[in-house]
């Protein structure tokens, strides 16, 4: 089973504040953490040397005691999905093309959250170029779920999952492109989000710097932590030393500026943290739900029975629950063109060059955007912008809509990828992912949290579910909001 959460990043930096904790000794805990689980794991196998950790750690720790500016991040364990380069330290992409390479940068994300103050500590596992929510590969092997090493973590950004699962890290990263971010928080019983998609070419989520089909983003053990790092992603003046300002609902400009950097951040975060409590006080939620989409796609029976415990619970705590379902005509159509486009862009050309040493279903992508038209692509840039018309017009009505992040519990970790659910056989590798290679097509964003365990017969083990949350088209913290008075309802089917 996992190790305990470390506690709240809002927690660990007030306690830094305090001089009760120090980044050095949280890089403890997390050593700790990796010595005790990952060898069984395999979440992070490749690490920066403890020296280099502990060094830049502890220097955290001293401009934190002088008073110095610090970063919303100050000091935090992280660890860099194998996708995104790290400057001096081996990123292979899970490709036995890339098994040597060592970046001589860092890409943006990475880039970003360093500036924010986080301290790389590692690599976390990956499919071979993140094709597949399967996290194994021939350079590093699998990586396995805490729950049951028997079972995968899902993927594609499967060994941060796993990480923020077993407390060996506090900071994650990964990117989602049909539910890369949302598939392993859910088999792994953490949060993630697919932020709105939105175009951010200076984050360089693709070759094609205007994709909007990936997006960058973040895992972390609860929804707080969760807002933080995404922050520090998607808004990094937002969380560097020398651009904090207060950004609560609850305006705090008129304090005065803390004598210490690092109570800027304590006192914003506190405000914000009060502000939203204050906004959310006698306000009921209203929440449209599905488990299936009324049979557009096949769910298994135990992620069907925990999504009914998670409805059910929300609906006693006050909430208001409507099952409905936006219309997603087209959907399916516009993912598999527009994800074929997508791997002909970042892979085509390695394709070239590489076929014989690429995954079978790499290549089966890329030769899936090799045999598009232009009137198939023109015909699914018209479906994506039209699903998105339909699910905002939806979204209107709701604070979030609900469904399974992923249609069955984790499977064995020699399956690929689930070929048929309650007998039902599946299309494709990816027709499992329905529930959120749709939300990707819509371009809302999406967030899973825990919602209990469940497990596929009597006897066998308990297994983490994620509910997923669907909200606005670009008010992913009004999302967050939400998410965190769900996982506050829900807390009941997530013991710690």
């Amino acid at each position: 089973m996992p190790a305990p959460a470390h506690p709240p990043i809002a927690d660990l930096l007030a306690a830094f504040q305090r001089g009760e904790r120090s980044p050095l000794d949280v890089a403890e805990a997390c050593f700790a953490a990796i010595d005790a689980q990952d060898e069984r794991i395999n979440a992070l196998p490749t690490r920066v040397p403890r020296d280099t950790v502990r060094a830049q750690a502890a220097r955290a720790s001293q401009r934190i005691r002088r008073g110095e500016p610090v970063g919303l991040l100050a000091g935090l364990p992280y660890c860099a999905k194998d996708m995104h380069r790290t400057a001096g330290v081996r990123t292979t992409f899970g490709s036995p093309i890339f098994a040597d390479q060592v970046p001589t940068y860092n890409d943006p994300v990475v880039q970003r959250l360093l500036d924010a103050d986080a301290v790389l500590i590692a690599k976390s596992n990956t499919p071979e170029f993140a094709a597949g929510s399967q996290t194994f590969n021939p350079v590093l092997g699998a990586t396995r779920n805490p729950f049951d090493t028997s079972r995968t973590v899902g993927g594609s950004s499967g060994g941060s999952a796993a990480a923020l699962a077993c407390g060996m890290t506090v900071v994650a990263d990964g990117s989602d492109l049909a539910a890369s971010l949302r598939n392993p928080a859910s088999f792994c019983g953490v949060v993630g989000l697919r932020p709105s998609s939105r175009s951010d070419p200076l984050l360089r989520n693709s070759a094609n710097v205007f994709s909007t089909l990936s997006m960058m983003g973040a895992m972390a053990t609860r929804v707080a932590d969760l807002r933080l790092v995404n922050r520090a992603i998607h808004a990094p003046e937002l969380a560097r030393p020398n651009a904090a300002r207060p950004i609560a609902a609850r305006p705090i400009a008129a304090r005065p500026i803390a004598a210490r950097p690092i109570d800027t951040w304590v006192a914003q975060l506190q405000a914000e943290a009060e502000a939203r409590q204050a906004a959310a006080q006698g306000r009921r939620l209203r929440l449209a739900w599905t488990i299936d989409a009324g049979g557009a796609f096949p769910v298994s029976d135990a992620v069907r029975a925990a999504m009914q415990r998670a409805i059910d619970c929300l609906r006693d705590t006050g909430a208001e629950l409507i099952e409905a379902v936006p219309d997603f005509s087209g959907a399916d159509e516009c993912f598999q063109a527009l994800r074929g486009e997508y791997f002909v862009e970042n892979l085509g050309e390695l394709y070239q060059r590489e076929r014989a040493r690429m995954k079978d279903t790499v290549v089966w992508n890329i030769e899936q955007g090799l045999a598009l038209t232009p009137q198939r692509l023109a015909a699914a840039a018209l479906q994506r912008s039209q699903v998105f018309e339909r699910v905002a017009q939806f979204m209107s009505g709701y604070d979030a809509w609900l469904l399974p992040t992923a249609q069955v519990l984790p499977f064995a970790l020699d399956i690929a990828y689930p070929t048929e659910i309650n007998g039902q056989p599946l299309a494709t590798y990816i027709d499992w992912l329905k529930s959120c290679y749709w939300v990707t097509v819509s371009g809302h964003p999406g967030l899973t949290v825990p919602a209990g365990f469940s497990c596929d017969a009597p006897g066998e083990p308990r297994l983490p579910v994620g509910l997923q949350l669907v909200g606005r088209y670009g008010q992913d913290e009004a999302l967050l909001d939400v998410g965190e008075r769900v996982e506050v309802a829900l807390a009941g089917l997530n013991p710690g």
